[in-house]
C-alpha cells in the first residue's frame, strides 16, 4: 500500500475548491470570454416598449438560439454573431446599433421585423457583414438595412430582399449633418424585391460596389 502525505492532498483540495469557485464566478450565459444569447436574454437588460435586449458592455455575443426579440447595442467593441440561427421583432428594429463605434453584426437570418432589420443610428467603424433580412419594415415602410448619422461603417456580403422599403438605406439629409450618413462602404450585397429601391445611397459620399440588385426592366 502507498500512503500520500497530508500535504499533497491539501494542496490538491485546494486546487479543486479554487477551479469550482472559479467556475461558480462566471456569470450566466457568459462561458470564457464569449457571452451566449438565448430567447429569455439571461443576463442581458430587457427593453419592453420595442421588445428588446440591450447589450451595454463590450464583448462577444453569440447565439445559441432563434430569436424573437430584437437587440439594441450601445457599447463599443461589440460582436454579436447569430451563429446561424434567427431574429424577429414583430413590435420593432431586428437589431440595432446606436452611438456607438467597432461593434461586428454577423452571420443573423433576420425576417419579419416591424421597422428595420438592422439600423446603424449615429454609429461609426462597424460592420454588418453575412447577414440575410427580408420581409422587414412592415409598419413604416423601413428598409432592411438603415444607416443614418453613421460614418465609416461596412455593409458587406449580405442578403437583402423583399423588404417593404429599401433594401439598403444610408440617410442623406442636406444641411443636416448629423442626419447624413456618409463614407460607408456598401459592397458585395445580393439586393432585391425590394419596391422602393434596391440601394438607397448617396454615392458620391459613400463607396458603393460591386453588389448585385433587382435588373431594371426594359
Amino acid at each position: 500500500m502507498i500512503k500520500i502525505g497530508y500535504k499533497p492532498l491539501v494542496a490538491l483540495a485546494l486546487a479543486v475548491l479554487m477551479s469550482l469557485v472559479a467556475v461558480s464566478a462566471v456569470p450566466a450565459g457568459n462561458q470564457g470570454n464569449t457571452i451566449y444569447i438565448d430567447d429569455s436574454g439571461s443576463g442581458l437588460i430587457p427593453d419592453g416598449p420595442t421588445n428588446c435586449y440591450i447589450i451595454n458592455e463590450s464583448g462577444k455575443y453569440l447565439l445559441n438560439e432563434s430569436l424573437t426579440h430584437g437587440i439594441k447595442i450601445i457599447a463599443n467593441d461589440v460582436t454579436l454573431d447569430g451563429n446561424g440561427y434567427n431574429l424577429t421583432n414583430s413590435i420593432a428594429f431586428g437589431v440595432q446599433v446606436y452611438n456607438c463605434s467597432d461593434v461586428t453584426v454577423k452571420d443573423m437570418d433576420i425576417f419579419g421585423c416591424n421597422w428595420a432589420g438592422i439600423a446603424l443610428g449615429e454609429a461609426s467603424d462597424c460592420m454588418v457583414v453575412k447577414n440575410c433580412v427580408t420581409d422587414c419594415g412592415k409598419a413604416w415602410g423601413t428598409p432592411g438595412i438603415n444607416l443614418w448619422g453613421s460614418v465609416y461603417n461596412k455593409i458587406i456580403n449580405n442578403y437583402v430582399y423583399n423588404n417593404t422599403g429599401c433594401g439598403i438605406k444610408a440617410n442623406d439629409i442636406a444641411n443636416v449633418e448629423s442626419e447624413r450618413s456618409m463614407y460607408n462602404k456598401i459592397h458585395a450585397n445580393t439586393v432585391f424585391e425590394n419596391p422602393l429601391g434596391d440601394i438607397c445611397v448617396n454615392e458620391s459620399v459613400n463607396d458603393v460596389s460591386g453588389n448585385h440588385v433587382t435588373p431594371e426592366e426594359e
